[in-house]
């Protein structure tokens, strides 16, 4: 089967869903006036319906409204968004914006909800505006989420292959803190192994909260990284990596 028609195939299987409410496209109407490619997931959307609400209360817009939301949000809250950022729906709170990441400067974009007092402030959920929709309908076999809901998800089941296969991946600008928990949940579980493959992990997680810090206090949150990693090496029982982290903290490596 071709991917169009895979695409058609999942959009149809999403609108079938019980609560799920389509406005149905118009000829001619809704055109994608944006100069920029409509990517081909959200084409198949909107040749099927011209705005969707679901049971939790996401709304996607309609296709000739993209544009005007986007362009109406940015100037109202004074938003310096980059040209390839879209804002396509709402849940409660929430903004749902679609990063088109043209540059490839942003992790490949995807789908990003934004609390509305915080509109600077993305995390990417998905890869697709389709793939969003079927995580958030609870479809069976959906499309997988972003690299950092994965990561965040495996951490919390301690499950160390999806843990290495989400953080092998590239993250989002702005994930720092989802990765720094992430690797160390890692680091803990490779040093219950006695896996020293660990002191890799919980050097990545000292660096993501390194770089999440706010200016000027990156010396004492890199001490205290170190000191949580050696934390959890020491309660997995892992005392040489433990005091490998001790001496990193103390400057010692």
């Amino acid at each position: 089967m071709s991917a169009a028609l895979v695409l058609a195939s999942r959009v149809a299987a999403l609108l079938a869903r019980s609560g799920v409410e389509a406005r149905p496209p118009a000829a001619g109407a809704g055109a994608w006036s944006l100069a920029l490619a409509e990517p081909p997931d959200l084409a198949a959307l909107y040749a099927a319906a011209d705005g969707i609400a679901l049971p939790d209360g996401t709304l996607i817009l309609p296709r000739g409204d993209v544009a005007r939301a986007t362009a109406w949000l940015a100037e109202e809250r004074s938003l310096d968004w980059a040209h390839d950022l879209l804002v396509i729906g709402e849940r409660e709170d929430l903004v749902i914006v679609l990063d088109l990441d043209v540059a490839g400067a942003r992790a490949g974009g995807g789908v990003l909800e934004a609390p509305t007092d915080g509109l600077a402030s993305f995390q990417r959920v998905a890869r697709s505006v389709v793939g969003y929709l079927e995580r958030r309908l609870g479809v069976a076999g959906a499309e997988a989420a972003g690299p950092e809901v994965r990561a965040r998800e495996a951490a919390a089941r301690r499950d160390l292959p999806a843990l290495v296969e989400a953080l092998s991946e590239e993250m989002y600008p702005g994930a720092e803190r989802q990765v720094a928990h992430a690797a160390l949940t890692l680091g803990a579980l490779l040093s219950e192994r006695g896996d020293e493959a660990a002191l890799d992990a919980f050097a990545r997680s000292v660096e993501a909260r390194v770089a999440a810090a706010p200016r000027g206090a990156a010396g004492p949150e890199r001490l205290a990284a170190w000191r949580a990693c050696e934390i959890a090496a020491r309660e997995a029982g892992a005392e040489v990596i433990a005091a490998a982290c001790a001496a990193r903290a103390s400057g010692g490596g």
